[in-house]
C-alpha cells in the first residue's frame, strides 16, 4: 500500500508545473493531454528523492487513450507495475485513478522541450521527468 501511495504521489508531483504555461509565457506550450502522451523517466524530486535512505526509479507511460502504466522501484528491489486512467483539464491540471480505484491529483503540469515538470497542488513538491523513447527492457524484465 505504501508503494502505491508513493507511486501516486510521485506521478502527481511530477506532473504539476513549477511555473510557466502558455498563459504565463507565450513561448511555453500549454500543458495538454496531447503533449503529455509518451514515456517519461523521473529525473529529480525537489523535496524527496528517497524513501528512507532508498533511491527511487520511476517510468510512466501516458497513452493517448487516457490510460497510464507506471513502473516504480525503491532501492535495489524489483519494479512494481501500476495501471490506471488519467485526464488533463483545460486548466492544465493532471489527475487520475489507479485500476484499484484510488484517485490521485490534481497536479499542475508543464512541458518544455523534453522535460515534464509536475507540481503538487497540496504540498508544492516539484518533480521533473525527461521524455524517453520507451520503457527500458531492463525495467520490463525486472518486475515483481
Amino acid at each position: 500500500m505504501m508503494k502505491k501511495i508513493f507511486a501516486l504521489a510521485t506521478v502527481l508531483l511530477g506532473l504539476v508545473a513549477c511555473g510557466g504555461n502558455s498563459k504565463d509565457n507565450p513561448e511555453t506550450p500549454a500543458f495538454t493531454k496531447d503533449n503529455l502522451v509518451g514515456v517519461w523517466e523521473l529525473t529529480s524530486v525537489a523535496t524527496k528523492a528517497t524513501v528512507g535512505s532508498e533511491t527511487v526509479s520511476v517510468y510512466i507511460d501516458f497513452a493517448s487513450s487516457g490510460s497510464f502504466t507506471l513502473y516504480q522501484k525503491i532501492g535495489q528491489g524489483r519494479y512494481t507495475k501500476f495501471e490506471g486512467t488519467y485526464s488533463v483539464s483545460t486548466e492544465g491540471k493532471l489527475s487520475g485513478k489507479y485500476s484499484g480505484g484510488a484517485s490521485w491529483g490534481p497536479y499542475e503540469g508543464a512541458i518544455s522541450g523534453s522535460t515534464l515538470t509536475l507540481t503538487s497542488a497540496k504540498g508544492g513538491e516539484v518533480d521533473s521527468y525527461k521524455k524517453v523513447s520507451e520503457i527500458p527492457a531492463a525495467v520490463l524484465s525486472n518486475l515483481y
